[in-house]
């Protein structure tokens, strides 16, 4: 049955994931739609941040000591998901007229002292990227790789371009002051704006010129000498820029992001299903011989009325380890009061996933929706309060609990506030580095103000509604006095088994895990959403099953308090998600490098959020993991007939 389900939902996932690039690409919400500029019309170019996909700290653009900054500037309304990535948008003197190329423009000569020299180097020796924009698409780097045809090449992009270079061998840093901007467009085709253009792709080249003449540089000159900066001394540095118009009729607007989401081979993605489907066959292999071999003839004998294990005189706790527990296996869990709140907010975290997957799929999440991601994931979990109390309520309820507020206050409190005060401790680190990954004061308050009027009530609705349902009936009575446990083996103890439960699910999404990570701390983009709602299939699948068979062997082996058990078995593959964050962070990331930008802060940053992400992870798997268990128990002490 479960191979059969699983054929199902992989052939309707396929079918999604072939779509996902029409449908995303067609479909976009008002307030992104294409914008025309008529030939001359001024084109804004704002400007953001700086990165690094190294350091994970990122910085507001205009907070740099050694930049030209406007005498006003114009910040537009950010959501709370561009807030919480670090955007810091914000208006620039760069003109730009569409249509008009410029060879050479003079921004502005600003003159560094001997501090602002040195943060500059730092800032270069880090490998840091400047994110401009233009149009909503930001500035990009141009990387070309092996096209499909044999002998052909391909263009991509690359988010940002960098603020300098380094060369290891003379350890000199060298700042980026002359940048050359390849803007492409598409021409409005037919009615009455045909005149009009549609911007379709923005290209940034910088180069390094020392040049203190306050004019124009040489640009024709290749051998030109290069600004030297890091350097403890004040210098004069002149900012230019060069704009070119191109336009580019193989480049539609609705397909303008294809270039920037096809930086990765999608041959790898299809490795790693492929990699997931192995595991999941064989392991759904495993299962189907429990439940189809071992269980029915447990059963079979159990119920046998002439002549059934005890008719025999056979040794019980060795031939019928599991059904020896009917009289315990459903004893209320210890500390049950926190595994309920705890559990109905793991439902809430799923089905945020859930949602926020399902909204990418249709196209809601275009990356032209700046933070769209972490906005719609914000709001769908608020939403989602009603749904943890309903849960919570419910199985507090079953295990005899009678506060039902008290339950519900505890649901709505118990994983918020763990957060908050998490991200509160090291906001404070962020802040004291002025990094732009801080929050302000002001998205604080508003998170708290939507948390009390939004997830709060419906929580506490949630649970009300939840406790004033009758309990599950559980198949079996509990016995008063509780079954001793016998000492377990090495396997099933609490370590060595959640290593080993965790371990499956792990080698399903690892290769995805990649790209994921990737995504996160080095701001790439990933809008790989059909691979990713084709291994979330599989992985619950994985975890689903992985946990059926540990509590069946706990069960066999006369371990009844599984409750707790089977949470830890579906949610212990995070542990191996932060291994290998701390893995990606020492190969892919020099977080810890000495200098001004490096250092304990961007360190600290990454193991937080690795660990943050590493139990969203955990409490969403945990949850399919514990109602997996759960159903499955209820199930086979159903099927048996104890007098």
């Amino acid at each position: 049955m479960s191979r059969r389900w699983f054929t199902i939902a992989a052939a309707l996932c396929a079918c999604a994931l072939t779509t996902t690039t029409n449908v995303a690409s067609a479909f976009y919400i008002p307030s992104i739609g294409p914008r025309t500029f008529s030939p001359g019309e001024r084109v804004p170019l704002n400007v953001n941040r700086v990165f690094s996909e190294h350091v994970p700290l990122p910085f507001a653009y205009y907070d740099l000591p050694f930049v030209c900054k406007p005498d006003k500037v114009h910040r537009p309304w950010l959501n709370i998901g561009e807030v919480l990535r670090g955007d810091r948008i914000a208006s620039s003197d760069y003109e730009l007229l569409m249509d008009v190329n410029s060879t050479c423009k003079v921004l502005c000569t600003t003159q560094l002292p001997a501090s602002a020299n040195k943060e500059a180097g730092n800032f270069a020796a880090q490998d840091y990227l400047v994110e401009w924009i233009v149009d909503k698409l930001p500035g990009a780097s141009v990387r070309y790789r092996h096209g499909a045809d044999p002998g052909t090449r391909e263009k991509t992009y690359e988010t940002g371009f960098r603020i300098g270079d380094y060369d290891k061998t003379n350890g000199r840093a060298f700042l980026n002051n002359h940048v050359s901007m390849d803007i492409l467009y598409e021409r409005n085709r037919g009615g009455a704006g045909s005149r009009g253009r549609r911007i379709v792709g923005f290209e940034v080249r910088p180069r390094s010129i020392a040049n203190a003449s306050g004019g124009c540089p040489n640009l024709d000159d290749p051998e030109a000498p290069r600004l030297v900066v890091g350097e403890d001394k004040p210098i004069s540095v002149t900012y230019s820029y060069s704009v070119n118009w191109i336009e580019d009729p193989a480049v539609r607007w609705s397909y303008r992001w294809d270039r920037y989401l096809s930086a990765t081979n999608p041959q790898v993605h299809w490795y790693a299903i492929l990699n997931s489907a192995i595991i999941i066959l064989l392991l759904s292999g495993v299962v189907a011989i429990i439940l189809m071999r071992m269980l029915n003839r447990d059963i079979a004998m159990f119920n046998d009325d002439e002549e059934g294990v005890f008719g025999r005189g056979e040794d019980i706790e060795e031939t019928s380890g599991w059904k020896l527990l009917h009289g315990d296996v459903f004893r209320a869990p210890t500390a049950g009061g926190l595994l309920a709140p705890l559990l109905g907010t793991t439902v809430q975290v799923m089905y945020t996933f859930i949602a926020t997957i399902a909204l990418g799929i249709l196209g809601v999440l275009s990356p032209s929706y700046r933070g769209g991601l972490l906005t719609t994931g914000i709001v769908v979990f608020l939403l989602m309060g009603g749904a943890a109390g309903y849960y919570s309520g419910h199985l507090y309820k079953t295990w005899g609990g009678g506060n039902w507020f008290k339950n519900a206050a505890m649901t709505a409190t118990l994983v918020p506030v763990a957060l908050l005060a998490v991200e509160l401790v090291l906001n404070m680190f962020l802040w004291y580095r002025a990094s732009s990954a801080a929050m302000p004061l002001s998205t604080i308050v508003l998170l708290f103000v939507l948390w009390l009027l939004v997830e709060l009530p419906l929580t506490l609705l949630g649970g009300w509604v939840g406790f004033r349902r009758p309990p599950y009936s559980e198949p079996v009575r509990t016995n008063t006095i509780p079954r001793p446990i016998p000492p377990q083996p090495t396997f099933l103890r609490p370590v060595p088994s959640v290593l080993l439960a965790g371990s499956l699910p792990f080698a399903v999404i690892f290769i995805e895990l990649f790209f994921v990570l990737k995504s996160i701390w080095q701001d790439a983009f990933y809008y790989e959403y059909g691979f990713t709602i084709i291994v979330g299939l599989i992985l619950s699948l994985t975890v689903c099953e992985t946990t059926v068979i540990m509590v069946w062997l706990s069960l066999n082996s006369g371990q009844h308090k599984w409750w707790w058990r089977a949470f830890a078995y579906g949610a212990s593959s995070s542990v191996y998600i932060f291994a290998y964050s701390m893995v990606f962070y020492f190969t892919r990331l020099r977080a810890g490098m000495p200098g001004v930008v490096g250092g304990f802060v961007p360190t600290l940053s990454f193991f937080v959020h690795s660990l943050l992400i590493s139990a969203a992870y955990a409490l969403c798997t945990g949850s399919m993991g514990f109602f997996a268990a759960y159903f499955f128990v209820r199930r086979i002490y159903r099927m048996v007939k104890l007098s």
